[in-house]
């Protein structure tokens, strides 16, 4: 398959089968494929015995593109091949000369011994650059890995469970969602806490175990905030935010804001083409809810109390007080005070 059709998946299925190329640039604002594929090469390319002559990491603020070329132009002592692994190579050096163009020359005449793996995260490398056209001419990869939309992550993380022969609860996923959002390393970060507690036993991930071993309160989480104001239950929503504002450090108003954001932007598209449709099926499909269990036991009571128009204004509020809690606009007050008034203008609206 050519590298330019190439996904994470299936990188990682040529490797498994021990297929390895010439060179790997992974690149992108999503940063789990890249140290999933990195650490699986680091680990599995070379056996134990043979890493300490073979296999080099380094750091790009360390090094220098042409001494990571003088690496991997090196041949494997008394191995197959020769692995060199670039960590946080979009880092600048120590001059403008020295920049991953100093790869080019190397690229072009590599060694079929050396496996070069360039972990570039946060950012990308146009793809009409000289580097990425020498990496994909010698049929290496190039891959770059954007964040997923908020709506895809129910389905990645379905995915995700799935291949780790798992099964997750619908009431899981959305937990999992809304409290971590689209970071995929995070909720890759929370299986593993599960898997650690749970052990070998572990077949399905509860919403129990989320709570329990991923560190979110049962009552006073992200999740049970949006469902009060999906419900406009203003007692449960004041208890929730007091509780938050009470500890900044276990609860970080920005991750709450993000959470409510992603909550009623869902909300608002389920709201809006539902309205304009009529079809339950397209706007849960718009909200990027698969589940028919929380399409009816959550988005259709929360359309009850909130259209289109109150989930828009309900959006302005977040993002107001988001940009509040930055410094940005009106006098600086706690934590605890901002949710409580933003809770206030969200049920009122």
């Amino acid at each position: 398959m050519a590298s330019a059709n190439l996904t994470s998946d299936d990188i990682l299925k040529e490797l498994r089968a021990g297929a390895y190329r010439p060179v790997y640039l992974l690149m992108g604002e999503e940063t789990y494929p890249t140290d999933v594929i990195s650490s699986y090469i680091e680990k599995n390319a070379l056996p134990e015995e043979a890493r300490s002559f073979n296999q080099l990491v380094v750091y790009r603020k360390d090094t220098s593109f042409k001494q990571i070329a003088l690496e991997c132009s090196q041949y494997p002592t008394f191995a197959d091949r020769r692995v060199v692994i670039v960590k946080e190579a979009q880092m600048s050096g120590s001059s403008h000369s020295d920049n991953i163009d100093n790869l080019e020359g190397y690229v072009t005449h590599h060694l079929d011994t050396t496996v070069l793996v360039i972990c570039y995260k946060y950012k990308t490398i146009a793809r009409t650059k000289k580097i990425v056209k020498a990496i994909e001419k010698i049929g290496g990869v190039v891959l770059e890995s954007k964040k997923l939309y908020d709506n895809q992550m129910a389905a990645w993380i379905t995915a995700h469970a799935r291949q780790r022969g798992l099964s997750i609860e619908e009431k899981a996923v959305a937990l999992l969602v809304e409290s971590i959002g689209n970071n995929q390393t995070g909720v890759a970060q929370a299986f593993d806490k599960i898997s650690a507690a749970v052990g070998t036993n572990l077949t399905t991930v509860t919403a129990d175990m989320v709570y329990q071993h991923v560190g979110i309160s049962k009552e006073y989480n992200a999740f049970e905030l949006s469902n009060a104001l999906f419900a406009r239950n203003a007692d449960k929503a004041y208890k929730i935010v007091k509780a938050f504002g009470g500890n900044d450090k276990q609860y970080p108003l920005p991750a709450i804001m993000a959470a409510l954001h992603f909550s009623f932007l869902r909300l608002f598209l389920f709201t809006y083409v539902k309205a304009t449709t009529k079809d339950v099926g397209k706007a849960a499909s718009a909200a990027g809810e698969r589940s028919e269990y929380n399409v009816k036991t959550r988005l259709m009571p929360a359309a009850q109390n909130f259209n289109a128009v109150r989930c828009m204004k309900a959006l302005e509020y977040i993002n107001e007080y988001d940009m509040r809690s930055k410094g940005y606009g009106g006098a600086p007050t706690s934590n605890r005070d901002m949710l409580v008034e933003l809770v206030a203008k969200i049920l009122n609206c």
